[in-house]
């Protein structure tokens, strides 16, 4: 039995000064518990509370910005040290069986061209498993709807949702709290982590808002707590072992099937970013998806090989990523580099580039046309180019069975100018 069981627990509200909120309030008393209001810079530990609930995000600070050339990005700043030291209490406040709440209120940033935030929270830091993702809906939605009795009120005054997770690890233990549509927007993890979809609350709903969530968190960790020992679990029914025998084959199906849809949406990543995750997407698709062997320690990260069985390069990549088209600099750079790795100018060289990135709204502007005059410098130099959105077409046109890996491996090695590619066919262009 958890001392929240056995006592009136009392509660952390936690750093609610970092959205704008005053934490002069003073405790406030509710039938089934305390609860006590502390600002972020607090010496309070968690491990003190029997519960702490806090908003998201109130670690970092990010900001997006424009470049005078029109080019987005964000900058962060993170209390690094005191969620360094937060880390450390949430893991001493599991210890003594207490539970943490957070207060989803936003989409979560996790990366940009140039910066990784994916840590620079104790919400997303707490959120951070292999296999478990978490994405972001293109608005918040409200309509949510509840699996856990629990939430009930408190979901229908307040629930909103900017993301939803997706599970693919069975080593997970997680509950539904609310989902939209198919999609978990409200996660419970390990019985004692509550992540909460929610609207931001208005300075005169504070009380009733943490009352209302706090009755529901508790009510639900102490149904958790008293589901049966594993020991008792150790008891099966015949009936009971087969259809567990037929759960394990048909999750096993279902992970490889979710396996195979986390590569393909690995593989389209190279339509969508520049710089490394750009080159990780091409590699990927090369290496997995046509089986090539591929040689990717060059010191110069935009290049990499394909190489035979016996080490040899055999087609060498520039990779790029821009907001623009294709341009005669990129060709030229494909071509100075295989000279710098003392390769002879008949050896193939292939640039691979990310076009029009930050305008892209739909897949229709991802097939911006390559100029004729650069089509033509390409043939010139004996560079291949193909756009990012080509090299996916190239890989559906292998899946569907319309060509072979060699098919493709000999088209790398034999043309240059322009590989057009479609869903349904290709061609090399010359000018």
């Amino acid at each position: 039995m958890t001392r929240i069981e056995r006592y009136k627990p009392t509660i952390l509200i936690y750093g609610i000064d970092m959205v704008g909120y005053s934490t002069s309030a003073k405790d406030i008393e509710t039938d089934i518990c305390t609860l006590h209001f502390e600002p972020f810079n607090t010496e309070e530990k968690f491990q003190d509370y029997d519960g702490v609930i806090l908003f998201q995000g109130i670690f970092e600070k990010i900001e997006s910005h424009q470049s005078a050339y029109g080019e987005k990005f964000i900058t962060v700043e993170c209390h690094r040290n005191e969620l360094q030291r937060r880390k450390k209490q949430f893991e001493l406040l599991k210890e003594n069986k207490g539970f943490i709440c957070f207060i989803l209120i936003k989409p979560f940033i996790d990366r940009d061209e140039y910066n990784d935030t994916s840590d620079s929270d104790l919400t997303k830091w707490a959120l951070n498993y292999d296999s478990f993702y978490r994405e972001n809906f293109d608005r918040q939605v409200t309509s949510l709807q509840v699996m856990r009795s629990e939430f009930n009120n408190f979901i229908k005054q307040f629930g909103a949702a900017w993301t939803h997770f997706r599970c693919y690890n069975d080593g997970l233990d997680i509950k539904e709290i609310c989902k939209f549509n198919y999609e978990m927007t409200g996660i419970i993890l390990w019985n004692r982590e509550f992540f909460i979809p929610s609207l931001k609350p208005k300075s005169h709903e504070l009380e009733e808002y943490f009352k209302e969530l706090s009755h529901a968190v508790i009510s639900s960790y102490k149904k958790l707590s008293e589901e049966i020992p594993s020991w008792a679990d150790e008891y099966k029914f015949e009936e009971e072992n087969k259809l567990l025998e037929k759960k394990q084959q048909l999750q096993e199906e279902i992970n490889i099937i979710n396996q195979k849809i986390l590569q393909f949406r690995e593989y389209k990543k190279c339509i969508c970013y520049d710089n490394e995750l750009l080159r990780e997407s091409v590699i990927k698709i090369l290496r997995s998806g046509f089986n090539f062997k591929i040689d990717d320690a060059d010191l110069l990260k935009e290049d990499f090989k394909i190489i035979d069985n016996e080490g040899k390069p055999v087609v060498l990549f520039e990779v790029k990523g821009t907001n623009k088209g294709v341009t005669r600099e990129y060709i030229n750079q494909a071509d100075s580099h295989r000279e710098r790795a003392g390769l002879g100018e008949d050896f193939p060289s292939i640039l691979i580039v990310n076009t029009n990135i930050k305008k892209s709204s739909s897949m229709q502007d991802k097939y911006q046309e390559v100029a004729e005059e650069q089509i033509k410098h390409a043939v010139k130099m004996n560079v291949l180019i193909l756009r990012a959105i080509d090299l996916l077409n190239m890989l559906y046109l292998k899946e569907k069975g319309i060509l072979t890996s060699d098919d493709f491996l000999d088209i790398l090695r034999k043309e240059n100018g322009w590989l057009a590619a479609l869903q349904d066919l290709w061609q090399i262009k010359k000018k």
